[in-house]
This record gives structure tokens, sequence and C-alpha cells, in this order.
């Protein structure tokens, strides 16, 4: 399948992790040295943006990226006559731990030449296992990510030995829904979402339009404040904007914003880096300050662009090291597919 055809996708899942990157500066930056939660503000019902952003959260956009994972996965086999479970789980495991693994090995050299703690078990335990989170708490749904993925392929190999992947969702989404994982189920959701997309494509090629009056829905679902009745709000929402998107060309056209492609090469890394940054927070707010910022919308604002700055570079490397050079070097030259 042509790269281009995914423009759209990389560019939602930019925009939610960039979202989510925010979130965590408001709520464990900003707020922890001022105890001012700008989106709090800004966002919140009774906010300047309420109207508009009541609900918007990162766990809003955190949904939208599970379902976009699992959507990828299920869109991957589409076609196909094969579906290697083996080969799957292998390179889908690399793919998504060695950035995790480039991430810690260069954190923990960095720490320790400034002289702090390194827990070497720690680290490398959680370079190794998918979803641990002792030295950076941002990367559990790792582990929701993977599983998801390989329950997505599980059922496509189903599919090509000739079960339906409608009855194969039907029995696993109510299993996941009682066992309360939601991000798991989030990323099942998102390969069950490409089945539902794609019979709508099919059916109606060129006459779409009317999943436009499904917008309004998408920004009800999401207003209300966090719990788990509104994550699941969260993941319908992002089910039907994943459906309206992949039946609407336009809004393919739209969203391909090629011009963003070197931040969306290295989003994944982004999304790995910016927990582990979070120890540079010290050093940036000193520097805006010097600055003569101290406070207001123009604290907030600078802050998150020194910090973002030091994350992209962070995640530029991270990208370079491990999707480029290991991927190619362990995946590529040293497994036999």
């Amino acid at each position: 399948m042509e790269k281009g055809r995914h423009d759209y996708i990389d560019t939602l899942r930019l925009c939610c992790i960039l979202f989510i990157v925010l979130s965590h500066f408001d709520g464990d930056c900003f707020s922890y040295m001022t105890g001012i939660s700008m989106m709090r503000i800004h966002l919140a019902k009774d906010g300047s943006l309420g109207l508009l952003m009541y609900g918007w959260t990162g766990k809003y956009a955190l949904a939208l990226l599970c379902v976009i994972s699992g959507f990828l996965v299920a869109m991957k086999y589409e076609g196909k006559d094969t579906c290697d479970v083996g080969s799957f789980v292998i390179t889908r495991y690399f793919r998504m731990m060695l950035p995790v693994m480039a991430c810690n090995l260069l954190f923990g050299i960095l720490l320790k030449a400034l002289g702090e703690q390194v827990g070497v078990f720690y680290f490398l335990k959680e370079s190794i296992v998918p979803g641990l989170n002792s030295v950076n708490r941002n990367l559990w749904c790792i582990g929701s990510f993977l599983w998801g993925n390989i329950l997505i392929c599980l059922i496509c190999y189903l599919q090509k030995q000739g079960i339906r992947s409608l009855w194969s969702y039907a029995v696993l989404l109510p299993i996941l829904i009682c066992l309360q994982d939601v991000w798991l189920l989030a990323t099942v959701a998102g390969g069950a979402c490409f089945g539902i997309a794609g019979w709508l494509k099919r059916k109606a090629p060129v006459n779409n339009w009317w999943l436009i009056g499904i917008l309004p829905i998408i920004w009800l679902l999401p207003r209300g404040e966090e719990s788990t009745i509104m994550y699941y709000r969260d993941i319908l929402a992002a089910i039907l904007i994943m459906t309206a998107f992949y039946c609407l060309p336009t809004l393919q056209s739209i969203f391909a914003c090629r011009f963003l492609n070197p931040l969306k090469k290295c989003s994944y890394s982004l999304f790995i880096v910016h927990g582990m940054t979070l120890f540079m927070v010290g050093p940036a707010w000193s520097l805006v300050q010097r600055w003569g910022i101290t406070s207001g919308a123009g604290l907030f604002v600078s802050s998150f662009l020194v910090l973002f700055l030091i994350d992209l570079i962070a995640a530029y490397v991270v990208y370079y090291l491990s999707e480029v050079k290991l991927y190619k070097a362990i995946v590529k030259r040293f497994l036999p597919f």
C-alpha cells in the first residue's frame, strides 16, 4: 500500500502525540511549578475555550492514538492472501520497543554523566518488557498497543482461514470490556473500525458525505470529566473520526499535510522520549525566567517551547538510532523474513 495513502493518518497521529505532550507538560511541569493548570483554566467547562474544547484531554488523544494503531494493523492485511503471525509479532515488538531501548540507553548515559543514580536493572527491564513504566511512567500504554496489535493480527489470520472478522470482534470486544482494559479495548476497536469503514466505503465509494453529519457527535461525545465511561465515549468518538476520514477522500487530502513529514516520521519516538526529558524542566524553567518571563501565558508558552525543542532533538536522535539504524540491522538483516 502506497505511503501516500497514510499521510492523513500520520497527521492525525502526530496531532494526538502533540496534544499528549502538551497535556503532560501542563500537568507534570507547569502545574507542578506554579500550582496552575493552564489547560483546566482554558479547556474546562467554564474555561475561556470550554464551549469548544471541554473534554479534550490527553486521554481523548490517547484513545484516538490507540484506535489508529489498531486501524493500521487491520489495513496492513487488507487484500493480502496470507498473514504470518510469527513474523508480525517479532517485527512489531522490535518496531515498538527499539525506540524505548534507545531512549533508555541515551537517558541512562546522560543521567550517569550528571551524577544521578541510575537503576540499571529497571532501565534494562523496561527496555525489554512492553508497558513497564518504572523509569518512564508514560510508557504504560505500549503494552496495550502491542497486545492489541497482536490480537488484530490473529483475527486477520483467522479471516484468511475463513472465519469472518466480524464474529471475532463480536466475541473479543465484550470480553475486553469485562476485563476493563480500556486502552487494549481501544486498540482492538481500531481493527474493528477498519472493518466497518471498509464496508461503508465499498457500499458507497463516492456517496458517503452523510458522514459529515457525525461531526457534532464527535464533538459532543468527549464532553465531560475524565472517568472510565468517558474513556469509552472517547473511543467511540475516535472510531467515528477514523471512519469519516477513511471514507472521505477530501478529508484525507486536507489532512495530508506533507510539509509536516519531518515531524511525522519521528512522532512515535517523540511519544517515547517526552516523558524522559521532564528532568530538564528545572534548567528550562531557569532559562525562561532569565528572559524576564515569570508568569501568565507567556511563561507557559515559552517554557513549553523550550522543553519541546529538547523533546524534538531527542526524538530525532532516538528515531535515527532505533527506527532507522537498529531496525534495519536487527530485523531486516538477521531475522529470516
